[in-house]
């Protein structure tokens, strides 16, 4: 979409209250472009938008001189979507579904046999980073689902890691405006850049980057589609949604003011879990900032990964506002693949616990006066990670300053504030998961908004080194 559009649209969506945004709008445009004689019961069907707003939406873009009436495009509607939204397809390029795998392709794609080549040659799976290579059908059968969704015409995709090469698919159809590749392994990379070449995609480009360390700003706010098949371990599933939310554009400046964007998209591939692990799953999706808009099951197929039986599920993810997230954290030192999970499990070294200690530093003495509203932040925290509270204590020193202590079931948290010195020191060990540590003093410090913070962490338990490890902000 060209950036210009992008603006127009966004200002239309908050014209006419449109929740879904730019991408609502565009969503509109598709359909009406796809399938001009569409009623507005199945417009709103498709595009999931309520009749009523449907209406205002087509109403703002009359005004705009997008379209000519509120029921069609016409051919300057035509024209307009063609060029700006860059889209191609003026009918459904893929009218069949995605419930089986695809043994011949529709001869308008014929083009898309040339990947076969190009799969035989990949780089070998790296099982200690959790690859395994999609078959022939998975690719193309996710290429062409993209392209199904309105999602490769004029858009602009990042991939987080793609040792299946579905990058270069996508690229043949040459309908992107722009392709990149982010992968920790420099061999995919490699290979990726090399094919591109001979196979002249001009619009693809890579980066070596290793996600557990913070997104590079070039590519922060950028992308309108993210596809991603992450670690099979639930760690890497919540590392790579993080990443992928950083990515996806989520405001837009128009004339120095900062918009919302909403309804960015992610395709995720991830395999079968037992019930109690696949409601984390979906929980891990929500708590990310994302909406599960569909879900294939049995839609990825490997040759090997055995470990989630050859197949994995595709889940279609649209983004949603979500607070701001003002932690830099470094994840380098986490685990996220299997072997690495597996690993943990079988050292005769693992954490009895976590153990987190912070300072907070603030201007205005007279807020860290209030302890009933410090106390209330406090424990929202600790629900908030969903840490269970046996007990607390509180006490207030005179003529000021507060302290709360909570007993948890895995441990213990306590504040302390110093008033007359503008200070909060934080004490929380649990013997949990780490990131409900993290998930505590991220709450805490958005709360309470200092002007200076540190944080630190360190492993507690049987031949545990003693050295505070920094939280990165």
């Amino acid at each position: 979409m060209v950036e210009e559009a992008e603006k127009v649209l966004t200002l239309v969506a908050e014209r006419a209250h449109l929740a879904e945004s730019v991408e609502g709008v565009r969503s509109i445009l598709l359909f009406m472009y796809r399938f001009p004689s569409l009623k507005n019961k199945i417009l709103s069907q498709k595009t999931g938008i309520a009749i009523p707003t449907l209406a205002a939406v087509r109403n703002e873009l009359v005004k705009a001189g997008i379209i000519e009436k509120r029921n069609f495009l016409g051919e300057k509607g035509r024209e307009w979507v063609k060029s700006k939204l860059n889209l191609n397809f003026d009918y459904d390029p893929v009218p069949d579904n995605f419930d089986s795998t695809i043994k011949e392709l529709p001869k308008e794609f014929a083009y898309l046999n040339k990947i076969k080549e190009f799969l035989k040659n990949r780089p070998t799976p790296e099982y200690a980073l959790d690859q395994s290579h999609a078959d022939f059908s998975t690719v193309i059968k996710k290429t062409l689902y993209l392209l199904k969704k309105g999602d490769i015409e004029g858009r602009k995709l990042i991939f987080l890691g793609d040792d299946d090469i579905i990058s270069l698919a996508i690229g043949l159809t040459k309908l992107a405006k722009e392709i990149t590749i982010v992968d920790i392994d420099d061999r995919i990379l490699d290979f990726l850049s090399q094919s591109a070449e001979k196979l002249s995609l001009k619009n693809s480009n890579v980066l070596s980057h290793d996600l557990r360390k913070p997104c590079p700003n070039e590519i922060v706010n950028k992308y309108d589609i993210v596809v991603t098949d992450p670690p099979y371990t639930n760690e890497g599933l919540r590392l790579f949604l993080k990443r992928a939310k950083q990515v996806l554009k989520s405001t837009i400046n128009i004339d120095g003011k900062d918009h919302p964007v909403v309804g960015k998209k992610c395709f995720l591939s991830f395999g079968n879990k037992p019930p109690e692990q696949m409601q984390k799953l979906q929980l891990s999706i929500l708590d990310h900032g994302f909406i599960i808009n569909e879900m294939i099951p049995d839609f990825n197929h490997y040759e090997g990964a055995s470990i989630i039986g050859k197949f994995s599920h595709l889940y279609y993810l649209q983004s949603v506002i979500t607070p701001q997230n003002k932690f830099n954290i470094s994840l380098s030192s986490l685990p996220i693949y299997t072997s690495e999970v597996k690993n943990i499990i079988k050292s005769p070294f693992r954490p009895v616990g976590y153990h987190f200690v912070g300072e907070m530093y603030f201007n205005n003495q007279e807020f860290l006066l209030e302890n009933e509203i410090i106390q209330k932040i406090f424990l929202d925290s600790l629900i908030n990670a969903d840490l269970k509270i046996l007990d607390i204590y509180n006490h207030y020193y005179k003529p000021h300053g507060y302290s709360a202590i909570a007993v948890l079931e895995t441990s213990h948290a306590a504040i302390h504030t110093w008033p007359e010195h503008g200070y909060i020191s934080i004490d929380i060990f649990i013997c949990d998961d780490y990131s409900k540590g993290l998930k505590v003093i991220e709450f805490l410090n958005n709360e309470f908004k200092p002007e200076k913070s540190d944080f630190f962490y360190i492993e507690r338990g049987k031949e545990s080194q003693i050295k505070y490890k920094p939280i990165q902000f």
